[in-house]
């Protein structure tokens, strides 16, 4: 097959790869950053460290200002953050910032536990929290009023149930349930979510193909 596709091409004015190309320009700069706060993320934790020597996009050495400046060598240009953070670059691969950022501020977090905090993992810690938010003035006086969540992962809850309608109904009878889950492409819903919706057993599956 890649015979076929290239014996009619004339490759022979194709030039070959260059040499490498020796830079003759000036040693770059070394920079010392100091006086702020410097974030490594070393050890499971925001590890900041006093000062920070680079040269070029090289990282030459991290900690404190005595030792960096040992490490920098001799005539590296001293950067005084004035009390400034620099924080490593952050690569966004798949997080919904903006969804997150909004599901953080108007939705119960139904999240697994995470380096220590609190979090979702026993199936009786949501029924707590929808328990709560279904109880407060505002919702009891409002059966209009929405139990919105996100987050619940059943692959990191105890045992592993999934929050289907009938714990829902039992922990919100009167208040419709919505809650995302982790992936954020599934929710639970209770039967009053499910009225409001006009879904019951006669509705079709939808047809997404």
């Amino acid at each position: 097959m890649s015979k076929a596709l290239t014996e009619d091409l004339d490759l022979s004015e194709i030039d070959a790869p260059s040499e490498p190309q020796v830079s003759s320009e000036e040693p770059l700069q070394t920079t010392i950053f100091f006086n702020g706060p410097i974030i490594t993320m070393e050890h499971d934790g925001f590890s900041p460290v006093e000062a920070m020597a680079i040269q070029g996009s090289t990282i030459l050495a991290v900690g404190t200002v005595p030792h960096v400046q040992s490490e920098a060598g001799t005539g590296a240009f001293m950067h005084d953050l004035k009390g400034r953070c620099i924080l490593p670059g952050f690569v966004e691969p798949h997080l919904h910032l903006i969804l997150s950022a909004l599901a953080e501020r108007f939705l119960g977090n139904f999240s697994p536990p995470r380096l220590g905090n609190d979090g979702i993992g026993r199936l009786e810690e949501a029924k707590k929290l929808v328990e709560t938010i279904s109880g407060d003035p505002e919702h009891r006086g409002n059966p209009d009023l929405w139990v919105a969540g996100y987050g619940y992962d059943p692959s990191r809850v105890e045992n592993h149930p999934d929050l289907v309608r009938d714990y829902l109904d039992a922990w919100s009878p009167n208040n419709p349930v919505f809650i995302i889950n982790q992936s954020g492409h599934l929710a639970y819903v209770n039967s009053r979510a499910l009225k409001l919706a006009n879904i019951d057993e006669d509705t079709k599956d939808p047809n997404y193909y």
